[in-house]
């Protein structure tokens, strides 16, 4: 455990306590797509099987258990609590066309070839395009609520520093783990325009930040 990963971790987990926090407090999960909510599920359960085959630190086990929590608490906000004002009509990305290339990659570059292997790196590239669905709907309503853009902040920061603790890592120890590497600059690279919006408009005091509508 290097600073890095422990702040980004730190980030992650204060991206999903925001958007729960965010859905609990106002009655609402408008602006939140529930489709990129069920990939992140998607992501943590088929990365955390190995709950259930392994234990490597009591800090380890409790942040999986408290990710897979959250994440399908959040996805039960949107689908059945708070479902009248969730907007399907504008979460329209069809996320069959990251589950398929996703699935067949995984069969095609791994670390191993066992089922929880193949499962996480399902995972690894499950997680670097699981936000494009909440992209698309922000770019497709023409605006986010600052408290969004907090979670999208805090998501891509987690990202930026995992990519830190990497290369610490192979400077540190010789480690290096292509597929978690190339997935996560990747995902970093979906969110270098957010980054650039939210500081510029939304660190101002801009309030709410809008986008350009798509043509």
């Amino acid at each position: 455990m290097n600073v890095f990963r422990l702040l980004g971790d730190l980030s992650h987990l204060l991206a999903i306590i925001i958007l729960f926090v965010k859905i609990w407090r106002t009655n609402s999960c408008a602006g939140i797509s529930g489709k990129s909510q069920v990939l992140f599920a998607l992501v943590f359960t088929t990365r955390y099987l190995d709950l259930f085959t392994s234990f490597i630190s009591v800090y380890n086990t409790v942040m999986k258990v408290v990710f897979l929590a959250l994440a399908y608490a959040t996805v039960y906000l949107i689908y059945l609590r708070f479902r009248g004002t969730y907007d399907s009509e504008n979460d329209s990305f069809r996320v069959e066309f990251l589950l398929v290339p996703v699935a067949g990659l995984s069969f095609l570059e791994y670390s191993d070839f066992t089922p929880l292997e193949i499962l996480w790196t399902f995972s690894i590239y499950l997680e670097s395009v699981a936000i494009l669905p909440q992209l698309f709907m922000i770019t497709k309503t023409g605006q986010a609520e600052t408290i969004t853009t907090h979670y999208l902040f805090f998501l891509g920061l987690y990202r930026t520093l995992y990519l830190a603790n990497w290369v610490w890592r192979y400077h540190t120890e010789g480690f290096f783990d292509h597929i978690a590497v190339v997935s996560g600059v990747v995902q970093t690279i979906f969110y270098c325009d957010f980054f650039y919006l939210y500081f510029t408009r939304v660190l101002r005091g801009s309030g709410n930040m809008s986008l350009p509508m798509p043509v």
